[in-house]
């Protein structure tokens, strides 16, 4: 059976804006793919009318409260800036509109810190849920029942999507196309909008990295490591860099980053890579370059990684050949 499935977004006085044109913009792409008319975007607040996001940009809105939520909705709250987001949690009138149609809507959602707000409404308890890096302190600290995963984009549990911080909005919008459809219509939508053909959920915010810049006995390895990245590093050299063993070494590292210290490396042998990639350097040269033996492993790490090819990441972004 065919079904026109509605997105609702709801907004509140300082909301990010690209949380909201990122993901609709996924939605309304999609239609120029199907035969069928299979979106439809509605942005909702507690009192209607017109919103003002935190760019100044002002968008109309539905009253919530008037809107009868059905099976075949998606909800999503999106994110804004700090004292926004701490003012409409409080809201109970959000809070009981959110609780009466979690069961209600197809799916409920978030995009960046509008997971703070799903949270204190009791909605991701006992789920897995992420949002912005710099947040996810908070979403720990203050809600403690939820599993919150530090190293993801985006996170699906039963009904219910998280996504981190703004232009995963994007790469979460297109998992749930991709679910809705099929992967060819996804793909055709990330074409038509020259983003990612799909980043996958578990991808890195690389919050790793502005952990270990902010730990003082980690700070100069950071630097090392990327002055030799080419050499075939391994754990045991991180350790003596750093003037520890290599079990004290591990076991502070792990405990302070947030991942081990093998996986900090291949994330900085990565993220440089993109960067080569991104010059025009030539895969097999990128790949000696960054530490790897063989450009089978480095090309399945990449991949892994950000759910692209090296040639394709090198065809749609280098800026010169």
């Amino acid at each position: 059976m065919f079904v026109t499935r509605r997105i609702l977004f709801v907004i509140f006085d300082q909301f990010e804006l690209l949380d909201l044109s990122g993901p609709s913009s996924v939605f309304h792409a999609a239609q120029k793919f199907l035969a069928q008319p299979s979106y439809s975007i509605h942005t909702l607040s507690v009192t209607g009318g017109v919103v003002r996001s935190r760019t100044g940009i002002e968008i109309s809105s539905q009253k919530l409260e008037e809107f009868n939520v059905s099976q075949f909705d998606t909800i999503l709250v999106v994110g804004g800036d700090n004292d926004a987001i701490t003012l409409i949690s409080k809201n109970l009138t959000l809070r009981a509109w959110l609780t009466f149609n979690a069961s209600r809507a197809e799916r409920l959602g978030s995009i960046c810190s509008g997971a703070l707000v799903l949270a204190e409404s009791g909605l991701l308890e006992e789920r897995k849920a992420t949002t912005h890096w710099a947040d996810l302190a908070q979403l720990s600290r203050d809600y403690p029942k939820v599993n919150v995963q530090q190293d993801a984009l985006y996170c699906e549990d039963r009904n219910i999507w998280t996504s981190a911080g703004v232009t995963t909005g994007i790469d979460m919008a297109l998992a749930m196309l991709g679910k809705d459809h099929n992967s060819k219509v996804m793909q055709e939508v990330a074409s038509w909008l020259v983003v990612y053909a799909h980043r996958p959920g578990h991808q890195s915010q690389f919050s790793e990295l502005l952990a270990a810049q902010n730990q003082h006995v980690f700070k100069d390895i950071v630097v090392w490591l990327d002055c030799n990245l080419h050499r075939p590093l391994k754990v045991q050299d991180m350790a003596e860099q750093s003037a520890m063993s290599e079990r004290t070494f591990y076991r502070k590292f792990t405990d302070e980053v947030g991942c081990t210290p093998s996986k900090f490396l291949e994330n900085r042998r990565l993220f440089r890579a993109k960067h080569l990639l991104e010059a025009g350097g030539v895969i097999k040269s990128v790949s000696a370059r960054v530490g790897y033996t063989s450009v089978l492993g480095f090309t399945k790490a990449f991949e892994a990684k950000y759910g692209i090819s090296p040639a394709l990441f090198k065809r749609l972004h280098a800026k010169s050949e």
